[in-house]
Formats: structure tokens, sequence, C-alpha cells
């Protein structure tokens, strides 16, 4: 949008953002940390949605409670998801009427469609970002998102696919990036003594980062990982994370017999240890918008080996990594022999890796102006 791109600075802002969930993942930490930019530029701005264990009134004492995650599919049956959703527009409603804000910035549908229901007779601006890339769901997400201002989402690849599956207009669609913040030091003797503990007797250490859900695929990397069990012996896999079929995938591992060659670490707020620990970062999706967790990984230094997922054909290409197709066993463990037996090209490859995290389009700040000047143009034409 060309008055978008000529926005300029002007007085703060007071902006809600809403979500689905606090959980830990890559789409709350982009929120957390896109609303702390937002804050320390001088604007106002109140997180929103179901709190979890991670993040939520504990955290900070303006959270807006909303029970958003039991409107989508999470919730059960019809009505039982229909009560969710008069509550949260309930809710929101009477908040907004008690504090007026400039702009609600939503992610996802479920927010998008609250946010539509409850805001005042006269209308506040309404942005939603698209964070998935899966097919099967861009037709229900435009049909709420049509009803929005302006629609968001991270990477070109699904930009295009809300174009033209979804239909929304070319000039009502932006790609922002994600701001990724650079973690804290460890020392290395602390980085060191992790991966001593996970590599055990082994040579190679391959960490993936993920919920545990269907999305991500752990179904496929545990194939894998029983594909290389006897070609490979030195090889070491990592899952950090938790999620609804965490039973389920153990149970297949122990199935295939990999549980001495694959570690569940479980979930944990210090991801970047683990992906400096690894020789490679693995990630077997199903599909992606734009892998919060590649570019965490880049910041370690560490090269990744990728299903061909929508956006992330925007983040690896063969100077930091590999793309192999989605659910290609073959492909996936060929790829990661590949790179793991050549330690010099693995360490020209974590070095360019580094690099590509430094990039602008990864900047928090500079992220952070490209959503402040959307906010400020949207609100401009609203008056």
């Amino acid at each position: 949008m060309k008055e978008i791109d000529a926005a300029k600075n002007g007085s703060p802002l007071s902006i809600l953002q809403i979500g689905t969930q606090f959980e830990l993942g890559g789409i709350p930490r982009h929120m957390i940390d896109l609303s702390q930019s937002l804050r320390d530029q001088g604007h106002s701005v109140t997180l929103a949605g179901t709190p979890g264990k991670w993040y939520g009134p504990e955290n900070d004492p303006d959270f807006l409670e909303l029970p958003i995650r039991y409107v989508a599919s999470e919730g059960g049956r019809l009505p039982v998801r229909l009560g969710h959703l008069a509550t949260s527009v309930r809710r929101l409603r009477m908040w907004l009427r008690r504090n007026p804000v400039d702009l609600i910035h939503t992610h996802e549908s479920a927010p998008a469609l609250v946010s539509m229901l409850a805001r005042p007779s006269r209308p506040v601006p309404v942005v939603v970002t698209y964070h998935g890339s899966e097919p099967q769901r861009i037709g229900t997400f435009s049909k709420i998102a049509r009803h929005c201002d302006l629609v968001i989402t991270p990477s070109h690849a699904s930009a295009r696919d809300l174009a033209t599956i979804g239909g929304i207009p070319e000039e009502r669609l932006k790609v922002v990036g994600l701001g990724v913040v650079t973690p804290p030091e460890d020392p290395p003797s602390d980085i060191a003594r992790l991966r001593q503990d996970l590599i055990g007797d082994g040579e190679r250490l391959i960490v993936t980062v993920g919920r545990l859900a269907h999305q991500k695929g752990i179904d496929i990397l545990i194939e894998c990982v029983a594909r290389m069990r006897d070609i490979h012996p030195g090889y070491r896999f990592v899952v950090v994370g938790d999620g609804s079929l965490e039973n389920e995938y153990k149970d297949l591992a122990r199935t295939k017999g990999v549980l001495d060659r694959l570690h569940f670490a479980g979930r944990t707020e210090r991801v970047h240890r683990y992906l400096r620990a690894a020789d490679l970062f693995l990630l077997t999706s199903r599909y992606e918008a734009l892998p919060y967790v590649i570019v965490e990984a880049f910041q370690a230094g560490t090269p990744a080996v990728a299903t061909a997922c929508s956006g992330v054909v925007e983040l690896i290409d063969d100077s930091v990594g590999r793309l192999a197709p989605i659910g290609d066993v073959e492909a996936i463990c060929s790829a990661v022999a590949a790179l793991l037996s050549d330690t010099a090209r693995l360490e020209q490859m974590g070095r360019a890796a580094l690099a590509r995290s430094r990039e602008d389009r990864f900047d928090p700040n500079y992220i952070c102006s490209q959503f402040e000047a959307t906010y400020r143009a949207i609100t401009a034409l609203r008056r």
C-alpha cells in the first residue's frame, strides 16, 4: 500500500494485540517482542488472548484474558465454541468501552472474528496477521479477513496464496517479516556441557524445535531417525517442545526402536542453548509460513535442513542449508547426511547462516518501524 510506505511519525498510538493463546511458540513470541518494541517507541500496547503457562497476567498485569483458544477447533463441539465466542466478544466489548484504542491488531482468524463482532459502533481499525500456510485454512480465514482493514503475512508465498486462493485484493495485503530478538550469550562451557549431555557417545547432534502436533511432522522426523539409525549410528536427535501428540510420538519412537537415538527434551524457554549445541537444525513440518525458529537457528550459527513449505524457501538456500520435499523421508535423510559428512562446508554454512540472521528483515527495530508505519497509515485512513 502506497499510503503505508509513505506514513510518517506522529503522536503515540494505543494498540490492542490479540492472539489465540500464549503457550510457548513462535506466534506468541512475535506478539510479545513486537509489543515490547512498540512500547519502547512510546506506544501503549495491551496484549489479549487465552493465557498459557508461558505468558499471561502473571507476567503482564494489563493482560486481557479472553477464551479465544476455545473458539477454534480446540473448543470441541460447536455449541461450546459458540459459547466461548460469545464470552470473548462480551469481554472485549466491555474492555473497549473502558479503554478506547486507535487500532486492534489480531493474529489469526478467531481473534479477528471476535474483534469484528466486538468493536464499537464507531469502528476501530482491525488488522489481521495470517501466520499459517495450510491451503485448507485459507478459505475460512479469508472469509473473516475480507472484513478487516488490512491483512498482513510474514511471507510472500502466503501473500500469494491469500490473493489467489482466498481472493484477498492485493491492495489489502502487506508482507511484514518477523523481528527475532538476539538471545543472550551463554558461557561456552555451558553449551559444551549441554552438548555432551545430549550427544552421549554419538558424533553428530541434530536438533528439532516445535510443538508436538501434526503440522510439525514429528512423525516424519521419527521415520528419518529410523532410516538413518543403522547407516549413521553416530547421529543423535533431540526434539525440543511439547504438545498434544507427545505420548503418541513417544510410542511411535519406541515402536520404531529409536529411543536410544532420539531424545524428547520437553519445553524450554532457552531454546537457543540447544540450537548452539547442535551441528544441524532439522525441520520436518507439513506446512509453515515463516518459521521463527529457523532464524533462531541461524542466530546460533547452525545450518538447517527443512521441508520446502511455503515461506521456508524464503529463508533457506544452498548457502545456509538444504531444502527437501515435504514428507519425503529419503530426501530429508540424504540432505542431513550430505551436510554432516563435510565439516568444512558445514562450518561455512554456519557462518553464512549467522550473517543471514543479521539481515534487516529479521531486525526487531526495523520490523517495529514497518508495523508502526502500517498502523499510522491505517489509522489515518479512518480519520
